[in-house]
């Protein structure tokens, strides 16, 4: 039997109604993550993720407003999650651009690719949706150019050297490693993640060592 909550709502089987709600949507997350990251975006109805998680469309549509509110509420806790990974190993890193830019692009690889349905929804299955999904795609690409564009200013980096510009250098670094990390999903580069890794470290510190005086930012 349903009973008043001290705020005025009411509870069924010990649950409020904004709780029951939540339950659901977080349903609705998962069967998301699993259908958009195994059979694709494209692959998957409404039905389908109804199934999956074990509810009727009408709750569905309580919840999203359609298929591709889904997909973006998924694919902006996957940018997110990554992003707090990434900014909190930077910030724990030395004063130096070479571990800095390694102790990041770590942190973004493994939180990525620690679910390959994650990696395959942020790398893959977001791209050409809508004009919407592509305005927020590249918003995150954007955010990421800004970690390391900060970053190299942290250690005292200029904005231009010579015709380069840190912003659009920053930007062309990010964009290779989401290039990397798509074939690297795909699997049409076999590598370890680790040596990936690696190889995006040395693109970064080589390119970004530009924007830096001699000494600055630099191993000893």
């Amino acid at each position: 039997m349903a009973e008043p909550t001290s705020e005025g709502g009411r509870t069924w089987r010990g649950q409020t109604i904004e709780e029951r709600r939540a339950g659901r949507r977080q349903l609705l997350i998962e069967a998301g993550i699993e259908l958009f990251g195994t059979r694709g975006y494209a692959n998957t109805p409404v039905k389908a993720i109804c199934e999956e998680a074990g509810l009727t469309e009408r709750y569905f549509y309580e919840t999203f407003e359609d298929r591709e509110s889904l997909l973006d509420a998924i694919n902006s806790m996957i940018h997110e999650d990554c992003r707090e990974a990434t900014v909190r190993a930077i910030e724990g890193s030395p004063d130096d651009l070479e571990l800095s830019m390694r102790a990041g692009l770590t942190a973004f690889a493994h939180e990525l690719t620690r679910d390959p349905r994650r990696a395959r929804i942020q790398e893959i299955e977001v791209v050409g949706v809508s004009a919407e999904m592509e305005r927020k795609r590249r918003e995150t690409i954007h955010t990421f150019a800004g970690i390391v564009a900060d970053r190299i200013r942290e250690l005292g980096g200029r904005e231009e050297v010579g015709s380069l510009r840190l912003d659009v250098v920053s930007l062309g670094l990010v964009g290779s490693v989401n290039e990397q990390l798509i074939d690297y999903v795909l699997g049409y580069i076999e590598i370890e993640i680790e040596d990936l890794v690696e190889n995006q470290t040395a693109a970064f510190a080589t390119v970004a060592g530009r924007f830096l005086g001699p000494q600055a930012g630099t191993t000893t």
